[in-house]
């Protein structure tokens, strides 16, 4: 208890001396700001809670998931392999630590720290992916008993993944979470498409990529905001934290921390990754932004031809909702984070008032647009149409939790009508290969 207490007013004085910003992020929920690293347990509603309309009965639902927690890249693995040993012996054997900042606990998990992955398993689904996945589903199915069925039926059902390891894994362990393991081995899953229509549009679209993914200018906003003051002061604080002099540590390896930080944070629930204590809360907070200032301008509200382009998938869920055929009851696709992330901007959500910029930092603070909370591993779109009477009415799930489309801001069911009215665009004028076409 004596050590308890201990800790506690160490941590207090350190806040109360310090600032809240130079402490220790122990006991700080830094976990909230790994942005599309974060681990979907941080985001999503554990209800397992019935979802009831009176007058209303669920009649078919269409699911848009990102895979789970995967492992990083082939480039950042070998990264992580090469550079983050290098950095450890360095603060290892420099002398200086612990201090204020890095403790005794710290520098103990540190010198414990080893990472051993191999380069092939680059973007593997993960046993914390697994785990994800499967309460996904036992939570939907609780919620609404009517649609998912715990007795598999090919006619009840339509899964489908994209051509990748992680989301044909996450589509597994989604079908286990439903029915159980063994006859998760029987369910039936198309052939998936290296450059699917619905659950990857932005492959088949050239135009986004020739003006977007692969245009340097696309992403001038995040080298502004990179070699700007905030993050300056970032690299100097940490090497500062550190102990160590003339910024030995650059902004490649202070970002790679924050990798590591946030991957061993999504893998392990329990333990505490030693890369996490090198960062600060406003470290953290501006690595966070830097994200979010990419995944704005690739994936987001930054360029119209990347939100556009999304009305493929919207149109496949609204035809899906409003066909008269009974079965199937249920789509679930399994996707990835630039799915997400363009069907969101594309229904207008998290749009906040001016765009993300490399200058605007200080003021989007409480910005709508953070890839923490929207597009973490394991994050999902779902619509469910409901039959009221005589009429059919849309309720929309972001991480489980009900959000409002803009056609409904007062009400969580929105009728269909109005849905189709208010994205006719989507509907009606959705020329994908002309809107896609490079000119």
């Amino acid at each position: 208890m004596q050590v308890t207490l201990e800790l506690i007013l160490s941590v207090l004085m350190c806040c109360f001396v310090r600032f809240s910003s130079q402490c220790s992020n122990y006991g700080y929920p830094f976990e909230n700001h790994l942005a599309t690293i974060t681990p979907y347990r941080i985001v999503s509603n554990k209800s397992f809670e019935r979802i009831n309309f009176e007058g209303c009965t669920p009649k078919k639902i269409w699911l848009m998931a990102r895979h789970g927690t995967r492992n990083p890249k082939y480039s950042l693995i070998e990264q992580m392999g090469s550079r983050l040993p290098q950095i450890k012996k360095l603060l290892l054997d420099g002398g200086s630590l612990p201090n204020e900042f890095i403790r005794n606990r710290d520098l103990d998990l540190l010198n414990k720290w080893k990472f051993n992955m191999d380069p092939d398993k680059h973007n593997k689904l993960t046993h914390e992916g697994e785990e994800e996945m499967l309460v996904l589903a036992e939570r939907m199915q609780s919620r609404f008993p009517q649609l998912f069925d715990e007795v598999y039926s090919n006619t009840s059902y339509k899964f489908k993944y994209t051509h990748s390891q992680r989301t044909q894994k996450s589509a597994y362990y989604f079908t286990a979470g439903l029915f159980g393991k063994a006859t998760a081995k029987d369910v039936w899953f198309p052939d998936p498409l290296k450059k699917d229509p619905i659950l990857r549009f932005y492959k088949l679209c050239d135009r986004w990529n020739f003006e977007v993914k692969k245009n340097p200018a696309a992403q001038q906003e995040v080298r502004i905001f990179e070699s700007g003051p905030e993050m300056e002061a970032t690299i100097r604080d940490v090497n500062k934290r550190l102990n160590l002099k003339e910024n030995i540590l650059e902004l490649d390896d202070v970002k790679l921390i924050y990798e590591m930080c946030s991957f061993e944070t999504a893998w392990n629930k329990k333990s505490k990754s030693p890369w996490c204590a090198v960062l600060s809360q406003d470290n953290i907070k501006v690595l966070e932004y830097a994200k979010d200032l990419r995944y704005y301008w690739q994936d987001g509200y930054g360029h119209e031809i990347t939100y556009k382009q999304a009305c493929p998938a919207f149109r496949d869920m609204i035809n899906f909702l409003q066909s008269k055929n009974r079965f199937p009851r249920v789509i679930a696709y399994f996707t990835h984070s630039g799915t997400i992330l363009k069907l969101l901007a594309h229904l207008g959500l998290y749009k906040d008032s001016e765009h993300l910029t490399g200058k605007n930092y200080d003021s989007m603070g409480d910005r709508q647009w953070r890839t923490s909370l929207i597009d973490a591993f394991g994050s999902n779109v779902a619509f469910v149409v409901y039959g009221c009477g005589s009429e059919d009415k849309i309720l929309t799930l972001h991480q489980e939790n009900i959000v409002r489309l803009p056609p409904c801001p007062d009400t969580d069911l929105c009728d269909l009508s109005l849905v189709r009215d208010y994205y006719f665009q989507s509907l009606d004028k959705c020329d994908f290969t002309s809107m896609c076409r490079v000119h």
